[in-house]
């Protein structure tokens, strides 16, 4: 495990790139995002205690969104091949229902962002603007 700090706006990892570790968040916040229809759409804030990256449980899936910080905090990183090791060691069915369970959120995120559903306890549309989510585009790009 790996302690990482960051400062407001730093792209912590993006949509589509190799999943290679994922990230308990100490303090801070980071606002994960989903582009869909060349929109950028907030569909989770992470919080201290909460956990990001999950696609890096599973061998071969891409981040399924973008993760960008808030404000200044610190991560816990937790390299994918962490988690290898303890499914090799696992009974097959902890390993299948880690799959499932991150399949049906990565669809979740999907439906939130074909749809453009920003609920206001993630972030509040006035927060969100057009501005943030240009300045989002090209950090990301």
């Amino acid at each position: 495990m790996q302690d990482r700090s960051f400062e407001r706006h730093t792209v912590i990892f993006r949509e589509g790139n190799p999943a290679t570790q994922l990230f308990l968040v100490k303090s801070g916040e980071v606002l994960c995002l989903k582009s869909s229809r060349d929109r950028l759409v907030p569909f989770f804030l992470a919080k201290a205690g909460d956990v990001i990256g999950e696609a890096a449980m599973i061998p071969t899936v891409p981040y399924a969104y973008s993760a960008i910080a808030l404000d200044r905090g610190e991560l816990v990183g937790i390299p994918a091949s962490n988690f290898e090791e303890v499914f090799r060691e696992s009974p097959d069915w902890i390993t299948q229902l880690s799959r499932t369970m991150i399949e049906r959120f990565q669809n979740t995120a999907n439906l939130i962002a074909e749809n453009r559903l920003i609920h206001p306890t993630v972030i509040g549309e006035e927060q969100f603007s057009s501005q943030l989510e240009t300045e989002f585009r090209k950090l990301l790009s």
